[in-house]
C-alpha cells in the first residue's frame, strides 16, 4: 500500500517540476508589466521602442548585489546604449528613487527605473527566486536569454 502511495507522489512532483519547468521556458516575451517610474509618471511594456533591444532587470534597491550588478552594467555603458534597460523592483517608490539617486540611472536616456508596487506581476512571470534577475529581449522583443545567477556581477554584465 505504502510503495503504491510512494509511487503516486513521486509521479506527482516529478510531474508537477516539468510542468514549472516547461512554463518557465515557454516564455518567450516580455513580462506585461506596468510600473511607476521615479518621476512619477506610468510606464507600461507596450510602450519599450519597437526594434530595440531590451534588458530587463528585476532588482532590490537594499540588495548589495543588486547594487555591484548596477554599477558593472554602468561601466558597460556605452556598449549597452543603443538597447532600453528597464530596471524594475517591488519595493515602495522611495526606495527605489534613492537606488536612482545613487548611481544616477535617470540621467542615462535609455534606462527606466520604477516599481511594480506589490503587483508582483513581473515577479511571478519569472518566477523569481534571487536577485538581481536579469533577461534579454532582441529586436523583435523575443526572450534572447535569461542571464544565469551569479555571485560576480561583473560576470552577468558582461553576458548583457
Amino acid at each position: 500500500m505504502y510503495k503504491y502511495l510512494l509511487s503516486a507522489l513521486f509521479c506527482v512532483v516529478l510531474c508537477s517540476m516539468a510542468f514549472a519547468q516547461q512554463t518557465k521556458t515557454t516564455k518567450t516575451t516580455i513580462a506585461p508589466f506596468k510600473i511607476r517610474l521615479v518621476n512619477g509618471e506610468g510606464f507600461t511594456y507596450s510602450q519599450l521602442a519597437k526594434n530595440k533591444p531590451t534588458i530587463l532587470v528585476y532588482f532590490s534597491p537594499t540588495c548589495d548585489h543588486c547594487k555591484k550588478f548596477t554599477e558593472a552594467m554602468l561601466k558597460r555603458k556605452k556598449e549597452l546604449a543603443d538597447r532600453q534597460i528597464i530596471m524594475i523592483s517591488y519595493l515602495p517608490l522611495n526606495e527605489v528613487k534613492q537606488f536612482d539617486d545613487e548611481f544616477h540611472l535617470s540621467s542615462y536616456p535609455n534606462i527606466k527605473v520604477g516599481s511594480e508596487g506589490y503587483t508582483f506581476i513581473v515577479q511571478k512571470y519569472y518566477n523569481i527566486q534571487q536577485f538581481p534577475f536579469v533577461a534579454t529581449y532582441d529586436k523583435q522583443g523575443k526572450l534572447s536569454k535569461i542571464v544565469p545567477y551569479n555571485k560576480e556581477s561583473a560576470q552577468m554584465a558582461a553576458q548583457l
